[in-house]
């Protein structure tokens, strides 16, 4: 066997290898050429990332990304100083529900994440967002969701302060109540002026004018009893007249408040005067425990109002042979330095529903029954009673129990 080559032979096998090492060179410069591209690629997309952080940074506009556990990836600039943080409590971890008002709105946010994946939309929904010092704003949040090449989805999203213009509705709602008040009041006031207001004056005319035509043909008797129910229906008609016309002037705002500070007793003393003879009538024992020490800060005349409607209510509604005691009591506010006198009108009445005790001040859910010897109301009296004691920087309610009475308390505020 021959061993050795000719030189034919190794000059083709020499050939052969310089073309192999050609082409391992080709194939070294392809892979090269290949390893700079990535480069260069890897290169162009930090910077291009680099660039859209820096913009998104200056954007005047919140700016998030988080894990589907609500655990901050990034927030621009914008937003840790919007929600009034610094970069060292982002570096320290930071949670979506930090600024977050209602604990389980990310439940919300989260739902609709799932929702969003099948999609891709973009959706926004309002939240109450809450800043590191407690403070809170209104924000619109829009956000996305995408899965990753590890398969966990990252949330995207923006805020927009929404605040102006949930203001902007808060005052529509507070514009439409408002409205619907004043059209509770045109209604409350054209009912009495076309029924209530009218009766007594109608009782008035027609036993008058009987009284004028046939007097001679009346006992002395029937004519006492016609005067009687003219006083009465004069009377009534009297009241409810001023009453109207004050809560009209309070209504349209031209009813001035004029604080002032005097003596709690002497009013009460002047109220109970201003009712003896209706007490008497229905035998009524009227009795007042207040100090004459007491002095308050409020309207002289509103307050004389309240006191005034509040016993001709418990002198309408109290059997004969009942009582009416009014009571007075200083306390301190609590959590706070002022003091308030607190003033109950208590009667041994009839008593009110448990139902009608939270419409007896509303005036588009006023309620109104007739007294022990068939009064009529309107009860324009108690919500005329709550606008002059809230006016004067107090509350009113009532307590009562059905068959055994009632109490209406007021509270004013200790004299400045």
């Amino acid at each position: 066997m021959r061993n050795e080559l000719t030189y034919d032979e190794l000059s083709e096998r020499y050939r052969i290898s310089q073309i192999e090492i050609s082409e391992l060179k080709k194939s070294i410069q392809k892979l090269e050429a290949q390893d700079v591209q990535k480069k260069d690629f890897n290169l162009s997309q930090i910077i291009f990332d680099e660039a859209v952080k820096k913009f998104v940074n200056l954007l005047p506009l919140v700016m998030f990304q988080a894990d589907i556990e609500g655990d901050f990836l990034f927030l621009n600039q914008f937003a840790i100083k919007s929600f009034g943080y610094t970069q060292e409590d982002f570096k320290r971890g930071m949670n979506i529900r930090q600024v977050l008002d209602n604990e389980h709105d990310f439940e919300r946010i989260r739902e609709g994440i799932k929702t969003r994946l099948k999609t891709e939309e973009l959706k926004a929904k309002p939240y109450t967002l809450k800043k590191k010092d407690g403070s809170l704003f209104y924000g619109l949040i829009y956000s996305t969701a995408h899965v990753g090449d590890d398969n966990d989805p990252t949330i995207f999203g923006i805020v927009i302060n929404h605040t102006e213009y949930q203001n902007v509705y808060n005052e529509l709602l507070k514009t439409q109540k408002e409205l619907k008040e004043l059209n509770a009041a045109k209604d409350k006031l054209f009912s009495i002026i076309a029924h209530d207001l009218k009766n007594p004056f109608n009782a008035i005319s027609g036993f008058s004018e009987l009284l004028l035509n046939d007097i001679n043909e009346y006992s002395i008797e029937q004519i006492e009893s016609y005067i009687r129910i003219i006083l009465k229906s004069s009377s009534k008609g009297y009241d409810l007249l001023e009453n109207l016309l004050e809560w009209t002037r309070s209504q349209t705002g031209n009813l001035a408040i004029r604080k002032a500070n005097f003596g709690l007793s002497e009013l009460i003393q002047e109220s109970l005067e201003f009712n003896r003879e209706k007490a008497i009538i229905k035998n009524i024992k009227l009795s007042a425990n207040c100090n004459e020490s007491l002095f308050v800060s409020a309207d002289r005349n509103m307050i004389n109002t309240v006191l005034r409607n509040l016993i001709t209510n418990a002198l309408k509604f109290t059997n004969n042979g009942g009582a009416i005691k009014i009571s007075v009591i200083e306390f301190k506010v609590p959590e706070q330095e002022k003091h308030q006198v607190k003033i109950s009108v208590k009667d041994t009445g009839i008593g009110i529903k448990k139902g009608v005790l939270d419409k007896l001040f509303k005036l588009d859910e006023s309620y109104t029954t007739k007294g022990t010897d068939f009064e009529q109301g309107t009860g324009l009296g108690l919500i005329l009673c709550k606008d002059f004691v809230e006016k004067s920087g107090g509350r009113i309610w009532a307590e009562s129990e059905f068959g055994k009475g009632s109490t209406f308390y007021f509270t004013l505020p200790m004299q400045e």
